[in-house]
């Protein structure tokens, strides 16, 4: 997938594939998907002031590694048409022709659909690696995230569809942040941390301007890096911080430390949930939405193959209630069992799908 603006076409792009339909603004069809691009194809797009399209990569990585992670093919699918969507929405959002919330969440619908029915379907998305795209990929899964913790915590459907909303949007505002901050490799100077903390904020007035916003999703996205402690951003509130806000910290949290990073390696799932009961203790996240969100997770990995700090391969068998990230676990070689309550100096290193 790579989603190409009108400024940026040049010979680099001829001989490549679209991979959809190009429509101009007025309805007129241009070109078709699985054209090969021409000299004379560019002349009718820059006519047409086309400003987008969206090309084939060869073999796309994130898409070979969706049909090897996700075990329903037609999910995988889905997955991976809305991160192409996601992507090509978020660059119309800093032009002149600004999506309606509606036409945001169209193609997440489906998803969205299946999470309210009761269904799990972003547990194996620890397993796509690589942060190609990562914005994109991060927003998507938050909202789905959102909306799952929602359904975990008994929320009613229209809240549940506003996390998934708010969850899908949450960092639109980083479409203004220069992009060689936002991928810098090393550890981010004072002024560009805090060029990046406005994002914040630009998120606020990008979503004003998007029709069919409301005051809480855009509250949702502004103060998601606020914490219970005062210790967040962008203005340091406590007591006064919206659910729809804490729960989209959460999921912001999970899914970041999950995610390979430019800057660093991802978390394992387990250690992730780890880091989250940690934040809890420390008075930063909110423990109801935290531990009914930690227990959800580990009950779906009991039976799941995992690797051990020690190097042991083991399967896990029973949680504790009292430390739900630190299972019972049966030894693959045959030689017993290891309670990671008992065992502290031994972590679960990585969860495998079944």
């Amino acid at each position: 997938m790579a989603v190409i603006q009108l400024n940026d076409y040049n010979s680099a792009i001829i001989g490549k594939v679209l991979a959809n339909d190009v429509i101009s603004d007025s309805g007129s069809f241009l070109l078709s998907k699985g054209m090969e691009i021409t000299d004379s194809h560019v002349e009718i797009l820059r006519k047409h002031e086309v400003e987008y399209i969206i090309l084939e990569d060869n073999l796309p990585p994130i898409d070979i590694q969706l049909k090897h992670i996700f075990k329903n093919e037609k999910l995988s699918s889905l997955y991976y048409d809305n991160l192409v969507e996601v992507k090509y929405l978020f660059l119309q959002a800093v032009s002149d022709r600004i999506p309606t919330l509606r036409t945001f969440m169209k193609p997440f619908t489906p998803l969205l659909d299946k999470i309210i029915h009761g269904k799990s379907v972003f547990l194996e998305l620890h397993h796509i690696k690589g942060f190609d795209d990562y914005l994109y990929r991060h927003s998507l899964n938050v909202g789905m995230l959102a909306a799952t913790i929602g359904k975990i915590l008994h929320c009613k459907d229209e809240t549940i569809v506003l996390l998934a909303q708010t969850g899908l949007l949450h960092d639109i505002g980083k479409m203004k942040i220069p992009s060689e901050i936002l991928n810098k490799e090393g550890k981010l100077t004072t002024l560009e941390y805090n060029e990046v903390k406005k994002h914040t904020i630009y998120g606020k007035e990008m979503l004003e301007k998007i029709s069919g916003t409301n005051e809480k999703l855009h509250l949702g996205a502004l103060l998601h890096h606020e914490r219970l402690d005062g210790s967040g951003y962008p203005f340091g509130m406590k007591d006064k911080i919206p659910l729809v806000a804490q729960i989209i910290s959460v999921a912001d949290m999970y899914d970041a430390i999950t995610s390979d990073r430019v800057y660093r390696n991802k978390y394992s799932p387990i250690e992730a949930l780890t880091e989250l009961v940690n934040e809890v203790y420390k008075g930063k996240l909110n423990g109801e939405i935290v531990f009914p969100f930690v227990e959800f997770i580990m009950k779906s990995y009991v039976g799941n193959k995992v690797l051990l700090s020690d190097g042991n391969y083991g399967k896990i068998i029973r949680l504790s209630i009292e430390e739900l990230n630190r299972p019972l676990i049966e030894l693959q070689d045959g030689t017993g069992y290891i309670n990671l309550r008992e065992k502290r100096n031994v972590t679960i290193e990585n969860v495998f799908p079944q």
